[in-house]
């Protein structure tokens, strides 16, 4: 992690020591810190991040000249958390010797200006201290990057990883209201911080920080990405394999003991198979699976399966060198080390709600001596794509034949194909003023999900006006489908992270383990928003492009599966037991003035009162009870802890 600050305050010596405290709260005395006339930098290295070349004093008391950040050539410091899958070839390119990721940055930024990260493909934040200039340069990479926290105010400005250096630099701890309600909207498109008078830094942004200064520069735009020029199916199943195998080697550089999430599905599979194809012949990998409640038992619907178990097990019969873990997390629920990853993020995303099951996972690799957690949160984005825009297209494009063989596939709609075509092939296709008048027409009343599943009162939403500004943003989830795949590409990459860089970094922090996404691989993203639909969905089959991948990797059951994992289908189980806590927890938010004046209380209580007496995994109530109210139950805690509030 990184932060720097610039301001009169930077010749204090106790305030180097502070920031550097707050940068290393997990890793105590850890951190690297130097003093630069009107200038503050540290930096804390992470599981997998390159390690600095300079003598490495821990703490400005014992000497801060000793360490000093990397200098780009035009002498400006360089602050660099994450890593460069090209870092050899821009090296080159600049006829550096270094290959510190620090260093090479700091050349390719003095080389290039701010097209520089347009070249760096990576997975990364930064910051440069312009001295001449006297002013803080920002970054995050495109698609995916570690978080990045400023705040200006007068003289001085600062940017961190993590909020809560920002408040020892001086930023004060008021709680932005409005953040809060659009947190609970589903709205994290806009740069606000959760704290008034701060920001992010926005994936694929640049940020020039100085007194009186804040522009920004967004330098990368998914929805440009063009289609391909159109070739053989086989050549693009192929050169599919190739960049997935490439991003898998790329994620495991300079890991001791990679770990990998695996579920029963498609893209985790499928990313396990290409990192074990990595590894050296004589090295195991280790995976890790979350399950229901041991004590748990629904059966499988018709579209949804919720124990992964019997899938990875046998993915990991067919594949001798994984060892499989898993856990059914038996203590864990929505405030599974809740305050601890309020205190690691300095953040409050609702997310959290339904992230706890992640700690089982980061838990065992960390017992087993894991050094990174790897994902494939952007498979179903990427090869894994269910193509089920394609209805649309086929119908608009006269693929008439793709069309038939696809609507003849959904054997849960019995309809006549004339109304299959009418409902999965042309309303999702209008444009959203005449899709709104057709709704009309059929006399429904067109409600956003946002707003059962957020649990604001009227008055909040119109206070902030959240609506409006999520539907300005996409984030109104009005529609069900997507049309088009430009609706999608828009859904999936062009409004961000959502903040996840945040969660992920508190896992870390945690558990000491570096995160890493496989499928976020920049040319492997690039290339399958480039893809043509009907590798997508072909011959009537979803999926068909990570279907073709996973043979010969796969087991052909899981191959042939249409079936989707379902996260969280023990909720009932979980949160019964729980309810008197609830109560008392609500009863607490409830007495905060600020809660109350934004979130619904009186419809929680009526949701409560009416709590199911038997497991429903696969019903509506759903959301309601193990979506909607523990992500308010997440907000109010965050709120108290962030605001350091006793009330109620």
């Amino acid at each position: 992690m990184l932060t720097a600050y610039r301001g009169p305050d930077a010749i204090r010596r106790d305030l180097a020591d502070r920031i550097a405290a707050s940068l290393a709260l997990f890793a105590p005395g850890q951190s690297l810190v130097h003093r630069d006339h009107d200038a503050i930098h540290a930096w804390l290295p992470g599981a997998l991040d390159a390690t600095s070349p300079g003598k490495g004093s821990r703490s400005s008391r014992t000497g801060a000249s000793r360490w000093q950040p990397q200098l780009s050539p035009r002498g400006n410091p360089v602050l660099f958390k994450g890593w460069f899958d090209n870092l050899t070839e821009i090296a080159s390119q600049l006829g550096l010797a270094s290959r510190h990721p620090a260093a090479v940055y700091g050349a390719a930024v003095d080389a290039w200006g701010d097209d520089a990260d347009r070249r760096l493909i990576g997975n990364y934040c930064a910051i440069i201290d312009d001295r001449a200039d006297h002013r803080l340069r920002l970054s995050r990479s495109p698609l995916r990057a570690p978080p990045l926290h400023y705040f200006t105010d007068g003289d001085h400005v600062g940017a961190a990883s993590v909020p809560r250096v920002l408040h020892v630099m001086g930023l004060p701890s008021r709680l932005n209201l409005r953040k809060l309600a659009d947190n609970l909207y589903f709205n994290l498109t806009e740069d606000e911080s959760f704290y008034e008078n701060a920001w992010r830094v926005e994936i694929g942004e640049i940020v020039h920080l100085g007194a009186g200064l804040r522009k920004q520069v967004r330098y990368y735009d998914p929805m440009a990405i063009g289609p391909l020029p159109r070739t053989d199916v086989r050549e693009l199943v192929e050169e599919t394999d190739r960049l997935l195998t490439e991003a898998s080697r790329m994620a495991i550089a300079g890991s001791r003991q990679p770990a990998v999430q695996l579920s029963g599905g498609l893209d985790s599979a499928n990313v396990a198979s290409r990192i074990l194809r990595c590894l050296p012949e004589s090295q195991r990998l280790k995976s890790f699976t979350f399950t229901p409640l041991a004590n748990w038992q629904e059966p499988d619907s018709e579209f949804l399966f919720a124990n992964e178990r019997p899938k990875v097990e046998a993915f990991a019969a067919m594949h001798p060198r994984l060892d499989a873990y898993f856990t059914d997390n038996p203590h864990g629920d929505y405030e599974t080390r809740l305050d601890a990853m309020h205190l690691a993020m300095g953040t409050g995303q609702a997310s959290l709600a339904v992230a706890s099951d992640y700690h089982g996972l980061f838990t065992l690799a960390r017992e087993q001596g894991c050094d990174v957690m790897l994902s494939s949160d952007m498979g179903n984005a990427t090869f894994s794509n269910c193509g089920d825009w394609g209805y649309g297209e086929f119908l608009w494009q006269g693929k008439w034949r793709q069309l038939y063989r696809a609507l003849r596939a959904v054997r849960s709609d019995p309809r006549p194909m004339w109304r299959k075509v009418i409902s999965r092939a042309l309303i999702p296709s209008l444009s959203d003023p005449l899709w709104k008048r057709w709704q009309a027409f059929r006399g429904r009343n067109v409600v956003p999900q946002n707003r059962d599943i957020a649990l604001l009162r009227p008055e909040a939403l119109a206070r902030f006006d959240v609506e409006a500004r999520a539907r300005a943003a996409g984030v109104c989830f009005e529609r069900g489908d997507a049309g088009s795949r430009r609706v999608l590409v828009r859904n999936q990459f062009a409004r961000g992270d959502i903040e996840s860089g945040d969660v992920l970094q508190g896992f870390e922090q945690l558990y000491g383990i570096a995160t890493r996404d496989v499928p976020s691989y920049r040319p492997l993203v690039e290339f399958c928003l480039g893809l043509p639909t009907d590798i997508f969905m072909r011959d009537g089959q979803t999926r068909w492009l990570a279907r073709q991948l996973s043979q010969g990797h796969l087991p052909a059951e899981q191959c042939t599966d249409n079936r989707w994992g379902f996260q969280g289908a023990d909720w009932h189980a979980r949160l019964t037991p729980k309810l008197p806590e609830i109560r008392a927890e609500l009863a607490r938010a409830r007495a905060i003035p600020e809660l109350n004046e934004l979130i619904d209380f009186e419809k929680i209580d009526k949701a409560l009162d009416d709590w199911p007496s038997a497991s429903q995994p696969y019903h509506r109530d759903f959301q309601l009870y193990a979506y909607a109210i523990p992500r308010v139950l997440t907000t109010a805690r965050f709120y108290r802890f962030a605001s350091g509030s006793n009330q109620g």
